[in-house]
């Protein structure tokens, strides 16, 4: 249940109108925005009413006293006010309606007597000389509370509590996001004619077409933003009018990605060939809207600033599994036209497992920067770049910053299409499956998954080096290694030195690598087997490691690897039915991209994961199963690979489900 607390300003006494003050004008706002329970912190001698909770406090270490206690109370978000805010409902309702775990503060540039902020990669880092400003409201979220509350301060920062709650913040190095509705002018008054000029500024604005115009992301990648950007406004404003929420939106765009799959497996199966490309191009047809309206979703959330958990997480997931599901369409038609199961499902395996080790790797990236971005303001990490590499990656940030400043020019569209965004690979794979058919198009989108993952590997190893920050230096690093039960009989290594865990988590990736190419090969079963285990105890044998080096941040996609290849490795040396393999490694894939999604969306309805066992135990469930099966018969590991896909999807659907349930009780409570 969310929370809000208002605090004493002077101008919040100032009368808009008749019986009408602006702190009446944001108590009712904030209760718009769905926020019912809200206090007001008055001072001594007020006596005027307001329609919220009032308590008396005496000054701002008060405040400070009474926020903690309003805040530890009970479990949700808190937003935190101040009395003299003027701003339109919509600048108000951004900051209330983000349903994610991040919290943040609303900041602008319309209020020359505001403090002046620095603002990072869309983060507030503390006091800056401008011209970015402090908007006078703020969310703290639920999840960052429980990290404040041994650590909640006692003073404020110049007699000032919200600065003391931003202070809180940042002690505690939580990532604070910066709220901004450019175009709509908001500020803390001081006096009625103050009062006036901001609402007049704000309503002079066709609020539809601002609301609209900021629906659509301006920094989106090259086919989304002139193929589908272009005219999904109009289905934006359609699926208003009719009443329609994003997540339906998102149910029809995995409706329609799931018939075009079902027609790239069956068409040849149950067409004469010269009719087989014309279906194709319905499948294409199909993709595309599927994309569109997969994009539509996101715009219509932030046209009428409805957004959920549930429905952030879901269109993230539905992303990954629409794409695997064309992938598994491809797969089926090319083997159903003729091709050898080994060459198209091996595609396709290889396509899904590196788009999971790419993604994987760019949540973490980002994880650096944001993390890099913090410390570095909190000068815990002021050590210079050092060595050649760390100032060639100085100068590689720098020059992409570069670009990517100089919105929508040949080198800022060439930058964003190299790394094989979403939009460019659906149009790869719908092209080239018309013209070429369904293996080429999965060998042409691997080929470009590989240079993308080659492309950003470099640039981001020396970006880091340059960053000098140890993003998995947390206290939740296991959970999102994945390790499971056995991490907990794993002994700390003695080996010493930041790189260790790196290292070892490389040198498993390459033995599992290793183990795959053995298995395609046809090299005798205890090879591949071999090769898998071994890549198991080198990546699991640093569970229990303080992992403190400057690229560790790459082990989570390491060990995504490694469990992907091992599992692989096996299933090919057993003979294991390909679909069945496919089955079980997409699964896994996904259950791994909800973790993504807890850190990218800072959404996951997913609250335990201790009965998906952990990737060494799946794994090693894996290779028993197909070293039993290579002495007996391949059925024996397609059963098991079966029944441990069908146990991990219904582990991950259960909790998607008691997570839902319980965030909704929450929230009705």
């Amino acid at each position: 249940m969310s929370r809000a607390v208002i605090l004493p300003a002077r101008g919040g006494s100032t009368e808009i109108d008749e019986d009408r003050t602006v702190l009446d004008r944001l108590v009712a706002q904030i209760r718009e925005a769905g926020c019912d329970d809200v206090t007001v912190l008055t001072r001594p001698g007020t006596d005027r009413p307001v329609k919220a909770t009032q308590i008396v406090s005496a000054d701002a270490d008060a405040d400070l006293a009474h926020i903690g206690e309003i805040a530890f109370a009970q479990d949700g978000p808190l937003y935190v006010a101040c009395a003299d805010l003027v701003a339109s409902q919509t600048t108000v309702a951004a900051v209330l309606s983000d349903s994610s775990r991040r919290s943040g503060v609303l900041v602008g540039a319309d209020d020359p007597s505001a403090a002046p902020v620095q603002v990072e990669r869309g983060l507030v880092t503390g006091p800056g000389p401008g011209p970015v400003r402090l908007g006078g409201l703020a969310k703290v979220s639920a999840a960052h509370l429980a990290r404040l509350e041994r650590h909640w301060p006692r003073h404020a920062q110049g007699e000032d509590a919200f600065a003391g709650v931003l202070a809180a913040l940042h002690a505690r190095a939580v990532p604070v996001n910066a709220y901004r509705t450019g175009g709509l002018e908001h500020r803390q008054v001081q006096t009625a004619d103050e009062a006036r000029e901001v609402i007049n500024a704000f309503e002079a604005v066709d609020m539809d077409a601002w609301r609209l115009k900021n629906a659509v992301k301006h920094d989106d990648d090259l086919f989304a933003t002139y193929a589908v950007s272009t005219w999904s406004p109009k289905l934006v404003k359609l699926s208003a009018r009719l009443g329609w929420t994003p997540t339906p939106i998102t149910w029809v765009s995995i409706a329609l990605a799931v018939a075009a799959a079902v027609i790239f497996a069956a068409a040849p199966a149950v067409l004469a060939d010269d009719l087989v490309p014309w279906t194709y191009l319905g499948a294409a047809a199909l993709m595309y809207f599927s994309f569109v309206f997969d994009c539509v979703d996101g715009q219509l959330a932030r046209y009428t600033q409805n957004f959920s958990s549930f429905g952030g997480w879901l269109d993230m997931m539905a992303d990954r599994s629409k794409e695997f599901l064309i992938y598994a369409g491809l797969a089926a038609g090319a083997v159903a036209g003729g091709a050898p199961a080994p060459a198209a499902w091996g595609l396709a395996i290889a396509a899904m497992a590196t788009q999971t080790v790419r993604h994987t790797a760019d949540t973490w990236y980002a994880v650096l920067l944001d993390t890099a971005v913090v410390r570095q303001a909190r000068r815990r990490e002021s050590a210079p770049p050092s060595g050649r590499a760390a100032h060639l990656g100085e100068r590689l940030g720098s020059a992409s910053e570069q670009v990517i400043g100089a919105h929508r020019s040949a080198l800022y569209w060439a930058k964003r299409t190299v790394v094989a965004p979403v939009g460019e690979r659906w149009l790869l794979l719908a092209v080239a499956a018309v013209a070429f058919g369904p293996q080429v198009a999965l060998a042409a989108l691997l080929t470009w998954q590989l240079l993308a993952l080659g492309y950003t590997t470099a640039g981001r190893t020396l970006r880091s080096l340059a960053a000098r920050t140890a993003a998995l230096r947390r206290p939740d690093r296991a959970a999102h290694r994945d390790d499971g039960p056995l991490a907990r009989i794993v002994p700390r290594t003695r080996l010493g030195g930041d790189m260790t865990p790196f290292a070892a988590t490389a040198a498993a990736v390459l033995a599992a690598g290793a183990g795959v190419l053995a298995a395609a090969l046809d090299a005798p079963p205890w090879v591949p087997f071999g090769l898998a285990a071994l890549a198991l105890v080198l990546a699991g044998s640093v569970a229990r490691t303080d992992h403190d080096g400057i690229l560790d941040w790459y082990i989570p996609a390491g060990l995504r690897a490694v469990e992907l290849g091992a599992i692989s490795a096996a299933g090919i040396a057993a003979g294991v039915a390909w679909p069945v393999l496919y089955l079980l490694l997409t699964v896994i894939a996904l259950y791994f991209y909800d973790l993504a999604a807890g850190l990218d969306k800072a959404a996951s309805p997913v609250a335990r994961r201790d009965l998906g066992l952990g990737w060494p135990a799946r794994s090693l469930i894996a290779i028993a199963a197909a070293a039993v099966a290579a002495a007996t018969a391949p059925a024996v590991a397609t059963v098991v690979y079966g029944v441990l896909a069908a146990y991990v999807a219904a582990v991950f659907v259960g909790a998607v489900v008691a997570g839902t349930v319980r965030a909704s009780r929450t929230a009705a409570a």
